[in-house]
Protein backbone atom coordinates (compact mmCIF):
# COMPACT_ATOMS: atom_id res chain seq x y z
CA UNK A 1 0.00 0.00 0.00
CA UNK A 2 2.85 2.42 0.73
CA UNK A 3 4.16 2.16 -2.84
CA UNK A 4 0.71 2.97 -4.21
CA UNK A 5 0.31 5.91 -1.87
CA UNK A 6 3.70 7.21 -2.89
CA UNK A 7 2.72 6.93 -6.55
CA UNK A 8 -0.57 8.72 -5.88
CA UNK A 9 1.37 11.47 -4.13
CA UNK A 10 3.72 11.76 -7.10
CA UNK A 11 0.76 11.93 -9.48
CA UNK A 12 -0.90 14.56 -7.30
CA UNK A 13 2.23 16.70 -7.11
CA UNK A 14 2.88 16.37 -10.83
CA UNK A 15 -0.65 17.46 -11.68
CA UNK A 16 -0.60 20.36 -9.23
CA UNK A 17 2.77 21.62 -10.41
CA UNK A 18 1.66 21.38 -14.04
CA UNK A 19 -1.54 23.34 -13.30
CA UNK A 20 0.49 25.95 -11.41
CA UNK A 21 2.80 26.31 -14.42
CA UNK A 22 -0.21 26.98 -16.66
CA UNK A 23 -1.50 29.53 -14.15
CA UNK A 24 1.88 31.30 -14.11
CA UNK A 25 1.89 31.38 -17.92
CA UNK A 26 -1.53 33.06 -17.86
CA UNK A 27 -0.16 35.65 -15.44
CA UNK A 28 2.85 36.16 -17.71
CA UNK A 29 0.54 36.89 -20.63
CA UNK A 30 -1.62 39.21 -18.54
CA UNK A 31 1.07 41.19 -16.70
CA UNK A 32 4.20 40.70 -18.82
CA UNK A 33 6.24 40.01 -15.68
CA UNK A 34 9.23 37.80 -16.63
CA UNK A 35 9.25 36.22 -13.16
CA UNK A 36 6.02 34.42 -14.05
CA UNK A 37 7.61 32.91 -17.16
CA UNK A 38 10.61 31.72 -15.16
CA UNK A 39 8.32 30.32 -12.49
CA UNK A 40 6.25 28.48 -15.12
CA UNK A 41 9.37 26.90 -16.61
CA UNK A 42 10.62 25.87 -13.17
CA UNK A 43 7.22 24.46 -12.20
CA UNK A 44 7.24 22.33 -15.36
CA UNK A 45 10.72 21.08 -14.48
CA UNK A 46 9.65 20.31 -10.91
CA UNK A 47 6.62 18.39 -12.21
CA UNK A 48 9.03 16.17 -14.16
CA UNK A 49 11.34 15.82 -11.16
CA UNK A 50 8.44 14.80 -8.91
CA UNK A 51 8.48 11.38 -10.58
CA UNK A 52 11.77 10.77 -8.76
CA UNK A 53 10.37 11.53 -5.30
CA UNK A 54 13.04 10.25 -2.93
CA UNK A 55 12.25 7.90 -0.08
CA UNK A 56 13.48 10.57 2.33
CA UNK A 57 11.10 13.18 0.91
CA UNK A 58 8.27 10.63 0.82
CA UNK A 59 8.81 9.85 4.50
CA UNK A 60 8.28 13.53 5.28
CA UNK A 61 5.29 13.98 2.98
CA UNK A 62 3.63 10.67 3.86
CA UNK A 63 2.58 12.01 7.26
CA UNK A 64 0.44 14.64 5.55
CA UNK A 65 -0.52 13.21 2.18
CA UNK A 66 -4.23 12.83 1.53
CA UNK A 67 -5.34 13.61 -2.02
CA UNK A 68 -8.83 14.62 -0.85
CA UNK A 69 -7.65 16.89 1.96
CA UNK A 70 -8.10 20.65 1.61
CA UNK A 71 -5.10 21.09 3.91
CA UNK A 72 -2.90 19.10 1.50
CA UNK A 73 -4.20 20.81 -1.64
CA UNK A 74 -3.91 24.26 -0.12
CA UNK A 75 -0.34 23.59 1.08
CA UNK A 76 0.73 22.33 -2.37
CA UNK A 77 -0.79 25.46 -3.91
CA UNK A 78 1.01 27.70 -1.41
CA UNK A 79 4.33 25.95 -2.02
CA UNK A 80 3.82 26.23 -5.79
CA UNK A 81 3.32 29.97 -5.50
CA UNK A 82 6.74 30.23 -3.83
CA UNK A 83 8.55 28.77 -6.85
CA UNK A 84 11.04 31.32 -8.23
CA UNK A 85 9.60 33.99 -5.93
CA UNK A 86 10.99 32.79 -2.59
CA UNK A 87 14.16 30.86 -3.47
CA UNK A 88 12.21 27.70 -4.23
CA UNK A 89 13.78 26.54 -7.48
CA UNK A 90 14.55 22.85 -6.96
CA UNK A 91 12.41 19.86 -6.09
CA UNK A 92 14.12 19.37 -2.70
CA UNK A 93 13.48 23.05 -1.90
CA UNK A 94 9.86 22.62 -2.98
CA UNK A 95 9.30 19.57 -0.76
CA UNK A 96 11.00 21.34 2.15
CA UNK A 97 8.72 24.36 1.70
CA UNK A 98 5.70 22.07 1.39
CA UNK A 99 6.51 20.20 4.60
CA UNK A 100 7.05 23.53 6.39
CA UNK A 101 3.65 24.78 5.28
CA UNK A 102 1.97 21.51 6.25
CA UNK A 103 3.56 21.59 9.69
CA UNK A 104 2.15 25.08 10.28
CA UNK A 105 -1.43 24.04 9.52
Amino acid sequence: MTINNKQYCIDNLTGSLTRSAAWRRSLQAKYNDPRNGRAADTLDRLANEATGLSEEAWQELQKFYNWSSFKWSDAVSQASRLVEFRSVNSFPAFTKALVGILEQH
